[in-house]
């Protein structure tokens, strides 16, 4: 009996795919004003997804699929029908639904009842996953009330949004929406069946993507895509240009949350994205659901996790005061420099680079005697310097050459107490002396490190690395085995 309902299934989806689902082709004009506001430009991006008739010419699909579209097309692969869409008659944000006009004739599929669907129910998905026609079956796992979705074990993928949820006796019980690792979720056919009530004239893709609340999904959406693909900053200014048509999204305060949260570089950003969830849970405050246990105690610790890490940060930012913050933060991002350089990206190097000498002037501005920020200063520019040089900009690394000297020279002249930090002054400017070719002169300072600190192996190691640029061979040996006496593993990489 079971196989004779499959192969009855197998039937009305083969039939749904060549006369009722269609495969949507999109076209998008991006506007890049969030990124770059200066210009007035703007690239093209296309798109599939799915979609189905609900009636003779009308095609329900994601609003998410056609939300800021120049262009739609739709195109029944099997028969080779392609037509134009004429414009959007409905639409629900928060459901992520959109209703299409056509002026092509197609052959609606059934309607079932979302209300009776039960745990384990048999299912079917009818859509254009990468594009391509295919049917795929799974099961339903659980009814989230919470965000009014259904949540089913099945293969689908990016190309299935607007595809329609067969029950097994081929009526249509959901509408695919989204997908992660483990679940794909549906909206319930009984909300769009809502929506079909509200049906009217055709409203033009141009006159909707006009719309401040449409650029504002738009946005946010992008944003979304930019976080995954680790593209932290440009996420953070899509998320704001959202907000600021609409400030009322906590999804997009949630997600600019987890963006600022990933540039773990800048404590500030800690606290501003601690805000920003915040703001999320403000305007999407806890229910509890029993149908959604796991995300509600999942957003529960969460947020006594976000109470709890700012009162730490702020604990932290009291003790340390501004200009311990600041240092703090020229910290991170310095060591996000060299992490960056290390995995290849010299872009993003050279910015944090740039960050952290920022920090640490403003540092220097609130507490101009402390000769430490100034040794820190020199050292992050001699090691910008020496990335600068690696890519051929010889006058920029000589300038920052002699900038990381000249805050050596402050050090020192503002006299720090003990020798360990005396030596490490005399190391930047000996290091950033072999940078200008100045031999001698870091032979000198070297020679005050060891002084000051003769127990330290890199000195008696960069003195005669500068002894033998000097063809000093015999003195330069001399200074290597000392340094391997001191540390037998330096010079390894």
């Amino acid at each position: 009996m079971e196989q004779n309902r499959n192969a009855t299934l197998q039937q009305i989806a083969e039939k749904a795919l060549t006369n009722s689902v269609v495969r949507l082709n999109v076209e998008r004009e991006m506007s890049l004003e969030a990124l770059r506001p200066q210009f007035n430009i703007s690239e093209i991006k296309t798109s599939t997804g799915s979609g189905f008739f609900v009636g003779q010419q009308l095609i329900v699909t994601n609003f998410h699929v056609i939300a800021g579209a120049a262009s739609v097309t739709a195109e029944l692969s099997r028969t080779g029908d392609a037509f134009q869409i004429e414009g959007v008659t409905a639409f629900d944000i928060e459901n992520d639904l959109a209703l299409l006009k056509v002026s092509y004739q197609g052959s609606p599929l059934t309607f079932g009842d979302s209300d009776r669907v039960r745990k384990r129910d048999l299912v079917c998905a009818i859509g254009y996953p990468k594009g391509v026609g295919k049917i795929t079956d799974g099961t339903i796992q659980c009814i989230k009330r919470s965000d009014n979705r259904i949540q089913m074990k099945i293969g689908t993928s990016t190309g299935s949004s607007g595809c329609p949820i067969l029950n097994k006796r081929g009526q249509v019980i959901g509408i695919h929406t989204s997908s992660d690792n483990s679940h794909s979720y549906a909206i319930p056919v009984n909300t769009l069946k809502n929506l079909i009530k509200e049906t009217g004239e055709p409203e033009t893709f141009e006159a909707l993507r006009e719309r401040p609340f449409v650029c504002a999904y738009v946005h946010a959406k992008t944003g979304d895509k930019k976080r995954k693909q680790g593209e932290y900053k440009a996420a953070i200014l899509y998320y704001d240009a959202a907000l600021k048509l609409n400030p009322d999204m906590a999804d997009v305060y949630a997600h600019r949350a987890d963006a600022k949260t990933e540039l773990s570089s800048n404590l500030d950003s800690y606290m501003e994205a601690l805000d920003d969830f915040r703001t999320a849970f403000r305007l999407q405050p806890l229910k509890f659901s029993f149908s959604d246990l796991r995300a509600f105690f999942s957003r529960l610790s969460l947020f006594f996790y976000i109470f709890l890490f700012k009162a730490l940060l702020q604990f932290l930012r009291t003790v340390l005061g501004r200009r311990g913050w600041l240092v703090l933060q020229g910290f991170g991002h310095a060591r996000d420099a060299k992490s960056a350089v290390d995995n290849g990206d010299k872009v993003q190097g050279k910015e944090l680079y740039q960050e952290a000498i920022n920090y640490y002037t403003d540092a220097i501005h609130l507490k101009p005697q402390k000769a430490s920020t100034y040794n820190t200063r020199g050292w992050t520019k001699y090691l910008f310097g020496q990335l600068e040089s690696e890519q051929g900009n010889a006058a920029e690394a000589e300038k920052l050459y002699q900038e990381a000297i000249s805050d050596a020279n402050e050090a020192l002249r503002l006299k720090p107490k003990g020798k360990r930090y005396r030596s490490a002054f005399y190391h930047t400017r000996g290091v950033a002396r072999v940078g200008l070719g100045d031999y001698n002169g870091a032979i000198e300072d070297f020679s005050e490190c060891i002084r000051c600190n003769p127990k330290k192996a890199l000195y008696y190691q960069d003195r005669g690395a500068a002894k033998e640029a000097l063809n000093q061979h015999e003195e330069a040996i001399v200074d290597f085995q000392k340094a391997k006496e001191l540390d037998p593993d330096i010079g390894k990489s």
